[in-house]
């Protein structure tokens, strides 16, 4: 196995197909973006064909009734001895792009090889490179009749990048029972970058700000309550208070977390579209970012109770210094509702004295010829919590560029995927 190294025109061409697709795998349903995962999964079915039917790699297409054109795929590697070793995570749909109003400097639903071996295109680190890198893994392995001692179980999930949705991504493989090989044993999740280890990641929640005011003639603002002003200054608000509930911790310097929790802005919707009216109904959304130090419910409840209690100072017009005019002159009141989009997503503190680390940061100083950097920081992955709780040994590493995460002009270095491909080789080889 030691032999075993990344065939780089299989892999490109893995690849290449998979960049042609994003386009129908964009996840963002709120923008009419629905991802069709199971086109990606079929580029993969396609190279381990000839596999799957020697029976040397198991494959089973994951999905609930009515979500068929959206599935994970689970493919397993028989190993020689006792035990099992995931690799899991990554995922076939990705976050949108827009490549005129992003100021994208080439196509990024086409996979572009640039000088020094950069690849771009959207998806090449988040997160199909890695699942064009595994693919040529579990290929090799059966080309040569290659079995690792510990079982591979490989888990390519559909809908990472949106909210959790019954029967779509790795919360129904593990409602269907196919994760409990994996219980007690290393699972690595393969969606990060840098090569790391990341050794924590955050909670993550959604949440939305409904705002009512009154509207009216921008001349008369006796008569108005500013829907836009007031959404402002009630998300401002939040924000302060998100900080005295979650400040920074000893524990997040411990596991070398690049940012603390975080709550903050991200969308803002209203009608108004007229300069000399002000807005009646303004609607603000984003998402909170909390290590796993802080309880991600508590604190979803501490902020439903918060913005309550900021919306009955508004009706009772004891508002805080700064705040906009929140009544009219006729007494009629602005008002907050402040609600959570779904249950969110728990953050893990892995394991800083576990094999499985210990295995991968020996595996990378092997590969690079340099130590290990571990480094946390506020992404969220599903059901991480859920498995570390089951006694799952989860560890996080990725190969790629951090800094193009979820922006324009994604890249990576085809050498990352060359030695990301050597590091899961020696992860099979030492466990």
């Amino acid at each position: 196995m030691q032999a075993l190294a990344l065939r780089e025109d299989r892999f490109l061409d893995v690849l290449r197909r998979l960049i042609a697709l994003t386009p129908k795998l964009q996840n963002n349903p709120s923008a009419g973006l629905v991802p069709e995962e199971r086109l990606a999964a079929q580029v993969v079915l396609d190279v381990l064909a000839p596999h799957i039917q020697s029976g040397f790699i198991h494959a089973e297409s994951l999905a609930g009734p009515g979500n068929e054109s959206r599935p994970s795929l689970v493919l397993t590697v028989k190993g020689t001895g006792d035990g099992a070793i995931g690799f899991v995570g990554s995922h076939f749909d990705v976050v949108p792009a827009d490549e005129k109003g992003e100021g994208w400097e080439r196509n990024p639903f086409a996979l572009w090889e640039g000088p020094g071996g950069v690849l771009y295109g959207r998806g090449v680190t988040d997160c199909l490179g890695h699942v064009a890198v595994i693919t040529d893994l579990l290929a090799q392995l059966a080309e040569r009749n290659e079995r690792p001692r510990r079982t591979l179980k490989v888990v390519f999930i559909s809908n990472e990048e949106s909210v959790d949705i019954p029967g779509l991504g790795l919360g129904y493989v593990a409602q269907q029972g196919r994760l409990k090989d994996l219980i007690g044993q290393p699972v690595y999740w393969l969606d990060s970058a840098n090569f790391g280890p990341s050794v924590g990641t955050g909670g993550n929640a959604i949440w939305e700000l409904k705002v009512t005011g009154v509207g009216g003639h921008s001349g008369m603002t006796q008569n108005c309550v500013n829907a836009l002003e007031l959404a402002m200054s009630a998300s401002l608000e939040l924000v302060r208070f998100f900080g005295t509930v979650c400040p920074p911790t000893e524990d997040e310097k411990k596991w070398g977390f690049l940012s603390a929790s975080s709550l903050k802005s991200t969308v803002m919707e209203a009608s108004n579209m007229k300069e000399t009216k002000i807005p009646s109904d303004v609607t603000v959304r984003g998402d909170i970012r909390v290590t796993p130090f802080y309880d991600l419910k508590e604190v979803m409840r501490t902020l439903e109770r918060f913005v309550r209690e900021l919306d009955a100072r508004i009706q009772r017009d004891d508002v805080p210094a700064g705040f906009p005019r929140t009544r009219t002159a006729a007494g009629r009141s602005g008002s907050l509702a402040f609600r959570f989009v779904g249950g969110g997503t728990e953050g893990i503190a892995c394991k800083l004295d576990s094999p499985g680390l210990q295995a991968l940061k020996e595996a990378i100083q092997h590969v690079r010829g340099v130590p290990a950097t571990p480094f946390s920081l506020t992404g969220s992955l599903p059901l991480v919590k859920d498995l570390q709780r089951e006694g799952c040994d989860v560890q996080i590493t990725g190969f790629g560029d951090m800094a193009y995460y979820h922006a324009p002009n994604e890249q990576a270095r085809l050498e990352d995927f060359r030695q990301g491909f050597s590091i899961l080789r020696e992860l099979l080889v030492r466990l």
